[in-house]
């Protein structure tokens, strides 16, 4: 093998380093992109579960409101009856 050869023999197997290089940098940006979406994704399940629950709260307390109305009416109603002799 001449000098040159051994040069260039090299420069190849630096270039192929270097290429391997970048393929694990580019790997690791798509890796860190795909964390990114899976937070993202969590976060907006965690935030709609906080709305449901709200949601559920809010109809509870609109249940037992009415229910308390139900009562209230069946009260007045009964107190109402006219009286028989």
């Amino acid at each position: 093998m001449t000098n040159n050869e051994s040069i260039n023999q090299n420069n190849q197997n630096s270039n192929k380093a270097i290429s391997a290089a970048e393929l694990a940098v580019l790997g690791e940006l798509v890796s860190t992109f795909g964390d990114v979406i899976s937070t993202i994704s969590a976060v907006l399940a965690l935030e709609e579960e906080r709305k449901e629950q709200m949601d559920n709260n809010n109809l509870q307390k609109q249940i037992d409101y009415l229910a308390n109305e139900v009562k209230k009416l069946k009260k007045q109603v009964y107190n109402e009856k006219p009286k028989r002799f």
